[in-house]
């Protein structure tokens, strides 16, 4: 495995500001950031370099976004139902950038590790 992108890191500093943001504006994005990007860069996808794209974990081959590929499995983190009090965060798994409303996930949970666990099966032939 290569040596992280010092992005990763980057990303664990700032999820706690962002974390603290929703739960003070109550947001209908769930205060996860922290949680997932410390799971994401203890798995296999260390390999490539990580951006974001709102509530969303992507992976792109570089951070050369000139000539990076961005893969299309991403993971999505919502709450399972915003209105009820009793509201989790759930994790939904694509395995390309979701655009098309007749698309499915391919897993959504309520586990973080298992979310991160199908994104590395999804990625696993991208190098």
């Amino acid at each position: 495995m290569t040596e992280p992108d010092p992005e990763w890191d980057a990303r664990i500093r700032h999820a706690p500001e962002t974390d603290d943001e929703y739960r003070r504006i109550n947001s209908w994005v769930p205060p996860v950031e922290e949680l997932l990007w410390r799971t994401a860069r203890a798995s296999t996808l260390v390999r490539f370099f990580p951006f974001s794209s709102h509530n969303s974990l992507r992976l792109a081959t570089s951070s050369d976004f000139a000539t990076a590929e961005n893969l299309g499995p991403c993971i999505v983190y919502c709450y399972d139902n915003y209105t009820n009090p009793d509201r989790r965060p759930e994790y939904w798994i694509w395995n390309v950038w979701p655009r098309d409303r007749l698309h499915k996930p391919v897993l959504r949970t309520y586990d973080v590790h298992a979310a991160v666990h199908e994104l590395e099966r999804l990625t696993t032939d991208f190098t």
